[in-house]
């Protein structure tokens, strides 16, 4: 398929530069989508599990639903148990312990172990283990109009309790830019919460509310899953009108790889339903464990029971480097804000193919290294580079402090240039 895409590509862990130019890039590109609830799909985009809507400074509304009794709706109700009792972590230093994965799935008391496979649960017990664990993330941001009037926005996404006093996990997309952000747990009790750590390249964070005792997720090995095997999606498809919604399918596939807004991410694919609003929700298995957290879904006309949610095993190492340091550390950086000269650019203005420089990041090892404006980078280590995920794919090689040289041509003249690199910092 063919999409246009708009904004040249620049280097996405630098600074976001705008450009207008539109490229034809010959594959699928996904992008995070603010506004799922209002806005169209649109055919081939991956959208990320997250619904916004405006809220008015006059008057307080909310959204009336009527519901249809449909034939044939799966039976059971769901009913989330309260929750048992939690023993308290210890901290050192004081910062929270790390999170462990559980390899052996536990049961809650009575829970039921009967279901399609030896060894499952059942659907109704799954949703009493982990859905008190579950919670709404509501996110408030402010935001300029066209006419440079100032008006609030409220996102809602779903998270997950890790630890008995607070720490919940998320998608880095329903916090993102949020000025507050608020929790709300299954039995309907709110909470202010304060961020924690977030990485976008992965697309996940972490908040913290001030509360002890509360339930938490088992985490379970997202390695251990197979094809066909039960899934089951809980979280708050369309924000808390709908909260602590269980839905059921199977593993559809492993390892998939998509490209959601220039990042690479390796997915679990589920035909569990899952809607805006489940982003930072739980993907459990059959024993009752996390493995997944629900980020992204197809949103195509005509296709439907194509979600994707990031691999337990993925997401708990980022998850522990954001509860140490607030970030993960060690990334490497170069300190470049850089636009692609593809082939039709070069023949128009007469440049070699490279990455054309627009920018050079203050104090940077880019700097610091004489790297300068209007410089085109036409290798890395040796490596012709012709887009900036080339690039970034070299230099991920390397961890900070290590060097990597860069081949640039300056007025006619080829350099090489050897570029410490930095640790990337939020």
């Amino acid at each position: 398929m063919v999409k246009t895409m708009y904004n040249d590509n620049y280097e996405k862990d630098e600074k976001n530069l705008d450009f207008t130019n539109a490229d034809i890039v010959e594959e699928n590109q996904y992008t995070w989508n603010n506004d799922d609830f209002q806005y169209k799909t649109v055919y081939g985009t991956a959208r990320p599990l997250y619904k916004e809507k405006q809220l008015s400074k006059n008057k307080r509304g909310f959204f009336k639903y009527t519901a249809s009794v449909i034939a044939g709706m799966v039976a059971g109700a769901i009913i989330f148990a309260s929750a048992s009792s939690y023993v308290e972590q210890k901290y050192a230093s004081g910062k929270p312990q790390q999170v462990a994965q559980s390899g052996e799935p536990s049961n809650i008391k009575g829970a039921s172990t009967v279901g399609l496979f030896e060894g499952q649960m059942s659907i109704v017990d799954i949703a009493k283990k982990a859905g008190p664990a579950v919670v709404g993330v509501v996110s408030k941001m402010t935001t300029s109009t066209f006419f440079g009037m100032m008006q609030e926005t409220e996102g809602g996404g779903s998270g997950i309790i890790i630890k008995p006093d607070g720490y919940v996990i998320t998608n880095q997309h329903v916090i993102e830019g949020a000025s507050a952000v608020k929790v709300i747990l299954s039995n309907g009790k709110e909470y202010d919460a304060k961020l924690i750590g977030q990485d976008k390249k992965t697309d996940l964070a972490v908040i913290k509310i001030e509360e002890t005792g509360l339930p938490t997720a088992e985490l379970g090995e997202s390695s251990a899953l197979e094809v066909g095997e039960l899934a089951v999606a809980i979280g708050n498809p369309l924000g808390q009108e709908f909260a602590g919604s269980v839905t059921a399918g199977v593993v559809s596939a492993l390892n998939r790889t998509m490209n959601v807004d220039g990042r690479q991410y390796t997915l679990i694919q589920t035909d569990a339903s899952i809607n805006p609003g489940n982003s930072g929700g739980a993907l459990v298995n059959k024993f009752g464990q996390v493995v997944g957290i629900n980020t992204v879904k197809i949103g195509t006309s005509g296709y439907e029971g194509m979600g994707f949610a990031i691999p337990i095993d993925i997401a708990m190492p980022i998850i522990n480097e954001l509860l140490e340091s607030g970030y993960v550390k060690g990334r490497p950086v170069i300190g470049l804000g850089l636009r692609e000269i593809n082939e039709p650019t070069s023949k128009r203005y007469n440049l070699p193919e490279g990455l054309y420089v627009l920018e050079v990041t203050e104090f940077s090892g880019a700097e610091k290294a004489g790297v300068k404006v209007s410089d085109i980078i036409t290798k890395a280590n040796g490596k012709d580079v012709r887009t900036v995920d080339e690039l970034n794919k070299i230099r991920d090689t390397f961890k900070a402090g290590d060097s990597i040289e860069l081949t640039i041509i300056r007025e006619e003249k080829v350099l090489n240039i050897n570029v410490v690199l930095g640790e990337e910092k939020p």
